[in-house]
Formats: C-alpha cells, sequence, structure tokens
C-alpha cells in the first residue's frame, strides 16, 4: 500500500483545534477533518475509506476540496487535499478570526447528536436542524500564507463550510453526501472559480486500478420489481483491473467494487460538471497554475483542451479531479455544492474491464440521488413525478437588477417569505411569478422560504441589487 512519504507538520495554531473525527456509520468508515482533507488516515498516512463495514476493504486514500480563480490577475488555487503529497493549504477557522488572531475550542468538527448544534454565536451560517442520522459540520478557509507553497502561491481569501450527512437506512447504505459552501467575505470579487474535488481512490492495491466516467448516459435497473430508465450524470469511478484483491493491511477479503464521486446539484445552476480529469499520482499538478489548467479541463502537461476523460486502458495509481464553473464570487457572496461518494459491487471476480456490469453502480447512483432529492432538497425524482418537476419554481441564487428572484411556468400565486441573515421575517409575499425584489430591499445575504403544498424549503439567494 502507498503512503506518502513526508512528515506531517504540527500546526502552531495553538488555540485552534485541528479536528479529526471518524465516521462509522451504515457500511461506510472513513475521517473527516476541519482543515480541508477527508478519507486520510493521518496519523498513520495510510487509506482511511473503508467499505462494506464491518470488513477493512479500502477504497479511499484520500480526498478534499480544491477551489482555483482569478484575484487581482493572479491565477491562485488552494487545496484541502493535494494529490501530490497528501497535505492542506486550509486551516480550521473562518478568514475573520483568522485576521483577529483568535482561534478557540469552538473551532472544531460538530457531530449531530453529540454535541449540535454548532454555535450560532461564532458561527451564523451554521446549520441548525441535522438532516441525517448522523450530519458533520465544520468550517475553514485557505488565509493563511504559512500554508501555501511558497513563492507560487497566496490566499485567497475563502471560507469553506463542510455538512456530512449519512443515513442508517439500507437503501442509504452504499453512500453519503458532502455539501460545501463556499463565501467571499472580503471587500473584493473572485473571478473565474472552479470547484472541485481531487480524489484518489485505492482499491485495495493501488497499482493496479482503473479510472470511469458517466457523463451523461441512461441505463435501465430494477427498484422494487419496477424497471425504470436512470439518467446517471456527472459520476467519476476508480476500480480494479483484475476484480481481485489478495488479502492485506489494506483488504480483508472478497471481491472488489467500484468507488465513486457524484455531483448532484449546485446554487449556480449548472447542470454538467466542467471537467474530469484522470491524473496519475507520479504526474499530479504542482503549481498553482497547473492545478488551475486541470481545473479548467486542460491537461496541464501538454496544455490542450480535454476536460472529459472518459477512457482508461492502462492499470495503475489513479486519481481523478472533478470540477464546476467558472463562476464569479462577490463581496458578501456564498455558493453552495453537493456531492456524493457512492461504493457498489463492478463485476464477477476476474472479469476484465470491458466485461464488467454496471448496472450495481448505476443502481447505487439512482438511489444516492433519490435520497438526496427526497430528503435533503424535498424533490422526488421519480419517473412518474416528470410532469409535477416540469414546473418546478426556479430561484435566482444571485438577484441584480430586472433580473427575477423566482421563475416558474405554472400560473398560480407562490407564496413566499423573505428572512434576513439573522432569521428575522421582513416580508411575506402571495403572488405569480416572475417575482421580483424592491429596491428597497438592502444589498447582502437572505433567505426565501417557499410554502407549497403543505412543502416548505428555504434556499439561501444574495441580493446585488
Amino acid at each position: 500500500m502507498k503512503r506518502f512519504l513526508f512528515i506531517l507538520l504540527i500546526p502552531l495554531l495553538v488555540l485552534a483545534i485541528w479536528d479529526i473525527k471518524w465516521v462509522n456509520h451504515n457500511r461506510w468508515s472513513f475521517p473527516i477533518t476541519n482543515y480541508g482533507i477527508w478519507g486520510f488516515d493521518i496519523p498513520s498516512q495510510f487509506a482511511g475509506g473503508s467499505w462494506p463495514r464491518p470488513l477493512r476493504n479500502f477504497y479511499i486514500l484520500g480526498a478534499g476540496l480544491i477551489v482555483g480563480g482569478i484575484l487581482d490577475g493572479d491565477t491562485l488555487v488552494s487545496v484541502g487535499y493535494d494529490l501530490s503529497n497528501g497535505t492542506s493549504e486550509m486551516v480550521p477557522t473562518l478568514t475573520f478570526y483568522w485576521r483577529n488572531g483568535y482561534l478557540d475550542s469552538a473551532d472544531r468538527i460538530y457531530k449531530y447528536p453529540e454535541d449540535w448544534p454548532p454555535p450560532k454565536k461564532r458561527f451564523p451560517m451554521a446549520p441548525i436542524m441535522p438532516l441525517s442520522e448522523a450530519d458533520f459540520w465544520c468550517c475553514f478557509c485557505d488565509s493563511d500564507p504559512s500554508y501555501h507553497r511558497p513563492n507560487d502561491t497566496r490566499p485567497m481569501g475563502i471560507d469553506i463550510t463542510l455538512t456530512c450527512y449519512l443515513f442508517s437506512d439500507t437503501i442509504a447504505q452504499d453512500f453519503f453526501f458532502l455539501k460545501y459552501e463556499i463565501f467571499n467575505h472580503n471587500d473584493y470579487p473572485i473571478n473565474n472559480i472552479y470547484l472541485g474535488i481531487a480524489f484518489d481512490g485505492d482499491v485495495g492495491a493501488y497499482f493496479d486500478d482503473m479510472y470511469g466516467l458517466i457523463l451523461d448516459k441512461t441505463f435501465r435497473i430494477r427498484i422494487d420489481n419496477e424497471t425504470i430508465n436512470a439518467r446517471i450524470k456527472n459520476v467519476a469511478f476508480i476500480f480494479d483491473s483484475d476484480n481481485r484483491e489478495n488479502p492485506s493491511r489494506v483488504w480483508e477479503r472478497g471481491t472488489p467494487g467500484a468507488v465513486a464521486v457524484a455531483h448532484l446539484y449546485n446554487s449556480l445552476g449548472i447542470e454538467q460538471i466542467s471537467a474530469c480529469k484522470k491524473i496519475t499520482i507520479w504526474q499530479a499538478p504542482e503549481t498553482d497554475i497547473e492545478k488551475y489548467l486541470v481545473l479548467a479541463g486542460y491537461d496541464h502537461i501538454t496544455r490542450r483542451y480535454e476536460p472529459y476523460d472518459t477512457l482508461d486502458d492502462i492499470l495503475g495509481d489513479k486519481t481523478f479531479i472533478m470540477s464546476i464553473g467558472p463562476f464569479d464570487l462577490f463581496p458578501g457572496s456564498c455558493e453552495i455544492f453537493y456531492f456524493s461518494v457512492i461504493a457498489a459491487p463492478y463485476g464477477n471476480e476476474g472479469a476484465p474491464p470491458n466485461q464488467r456490469d454496471t448496472i450495481p453502480l448505476a443502481k447505487a447512483c439512482y438511489l444516492a440521488e433519490k435520497v438526496f432529492r427526497e430528503r435533503i432538497l424535498g424533490v422526488d425524482i421519480e419517473e412518474k413525478d416528470k410532469k409535477e418537476r416540469s414546473s418546478e419554481i426556479y430561484i435566482s441564487p444571485i438577484v441584480t437588477k430586472n433580473k427575477p428572484l423566482i421563475m416558474s411556468n405554472q400560473e398560480k400565486k407562490i407564496n413566499i417569505e423573505i428572512y434576513d441573515i439573522n432569521g428575522k421575517l421582513l416580508k411575506v409575499i402571495n403572488q405569480k411569478p416572475p417575482i421580483y425584489l424592491d429596491n428597497r430591499t438592502r444589498k447582502g445575504i437572505y433567505f426565501i422560504r417557499i410554502l407549497k403544498e403543505n412543502k416548505r424549503s428555504l434556499k439561501k439567494i444574495i441580493n446585488l441589487y
């Protein structure tokens, strides 16, 4: 099993809590941190993500967030997990507290139900109500320049919150969810941002893995004795080349499956990932320019624009970076991104890659999106509900002059409530769409609650008008 050959520096932020918590829920086991890394067993520096519990079959060496943007003409990238060495450029607090030299024991990972909710006074953006049986929440920022590569990069000044959701029932036993919120609490914009996941999946032994991508494909699968057409999108995965693993420190027993990352939703309204690049570990991008090229869909070695690596015919140590963008992050604004991490069977033992049965993976991806839509977003994705979904209400995440806040193709009146960032009810509106904010509503962050057929959904918006 590979391990990174570096010495983990002990952080000098004495009052900060560099926290690691292990998630052992349903059939997944993995660690998360409050400085950008998840899945990586930092004390041992070996793989940390195993499935299916209680078997210790490891599928994730490590993973984390990666964000790149343009600031004052400079190309900057901040990593929560560097594919080349497993380090992070994030620190476990918000930019405001770091700038004021104040970090304390509140800067840690919060878990439901043990110490939930996170303190609202220190973290006004933190959730109050849990959405799963095991919610985890933490925040971090990229603002400490001492954690960035010398002479190559500097902070953008972004804040990140991470929420991890895990459910206890059988339907959700093989996946978990990650929600990232990215904030710009500065007085300057950050332009042309790409946000992504850097993922190093080792299916047991690392040297014989392969990579796959389902960009947009329909599979016929059976759910509860019913055959349906399941459209699977934005899924990258890693699997074993010969579907055999010998017992070892990172593999207990059984036929290997596949481990996947799926992008589910973002507040920008972008439906397809912008890029997904396969990267061998020994050719991982080193500089900010190289990392930004990968996020934007370029081969960082040849500099050719090839956004989607769909084929893999050489076994080896595989990683990938999946990204969404570009977008601008204005002062005081926030964008939201949801991902799921999924494990599933992937063919019989000894089956070559071109003879694998992808249906179990497709079914797991479909169920992950179904659980996400129904339990986290509150939207049903069953095929029988297509007609209802065609009249969904669209809320603009960013409102500017002459841009409607709410659009819909239905003609009925819509009931909405508008709250400020502190949760104070400002206005109740009942009218037909489109609905605009009036110019008396000050710039800033607001929450819109839609009341529809006894269902309530809360969305965050940024008013720039």
